[in-house]
């Protein structure tokens, strides 16, 4: 399977891997992006388990394997973050799917947020975050497509194996599948007294977005290692 995957031209998302039909955007970045050549290999999946190997024929994905279906790992992994000023969210959200998170989610300010949108700007902005978790799936040769959520309360993110990551966390990953990033700052006396346990991502105090990366990367180590 990753040899397939990986040694494929491209990867893209269908509606049905059966029929594997592409959408506008995909057909023009093959096409014309990519400039794929006739009978180049690329993989297919429906972003749920199922994928095949198919070959590019004139803007046509012509299959040439059968389908194959896998299993989603468990636990799904879950990043949520507090955005951060500039563009630095958008490179949290692509590295994040690249890593291999499963679920990423967009807090709403929390009491040291300095990024807080106006109510028109939302749907624009998570609009981009799944169009960038897109892309990113699709270079990285994602089977199960991620998601991306929000924004939502800290209250609402709250419950089994979720912990907040704070510099001198003692949570271990064993009861971790849920991490929590905070903004700028980091979470105030009373956000950190909601009741989380907290885990910690090293020695040194890390920048929120690259707070993010890390803390993904070691729980994807841990739990898919």
């Amino acid at each position: 399977m990753i040899d397939a995957l990986r040694h494929s031209s491209a990867h893209v998302f269908v509606g049905d891997v059966a029929v594997p039909f592409l959408s506008d955007d995909d057909s023009h970045h093959l096409a014309k992006v990519l400039r794929l050549r006739n009978g180049e290999p690329v993989t297919c999946s429906d972003g749920r388990g199922s994928w095949r190997e198919c070959s590019w024929n004139d803007g046509v994905l012509v299959p040439t394997a059968d389908v194959m279906t896998e299993t989603a790992p468990e636990p799904a992994l879950t990043v949520v973050v507090a955005p951060v000023k500039g563009d630095k969210t958008d490179l949290v959200v692509e590295k994040l799917v690249e890593i291999g998170i499963d679920n990423i989610v967009i807090l709403s300010p929390v009491d040291h947020s300095v990024v807080r949108w106006s109510s028109d700007k939302v749907e624009q902005v998570m609009s981009r975050y799944t169009r960038i978790a897109h892309a990113a799936a699709m270079q990285s040769r994602r089977i199960f497509m991620p998601t991306v959520t929000g924004p939502v309360s800290l209250g609402s993110v709250l419950g089994a194996q979720v912990a907040f990551a704070e510099p001198g966390g003692s949570a271990s990953w064993e009861t971790v599948s849920t991490l929590v990033i905070g903004p700028e700052g980091g979470f105030s006396a009373a956000e950190l007294a909601m009741g989380s346990p907290t885990v910690s991502l090293g020695a040194g105090i890390l920048r929120a977005e690259t707070a993010a990366i890390v803390g993904a990367a070691l729980m994807v180590a841990h739990w898919r290692g």
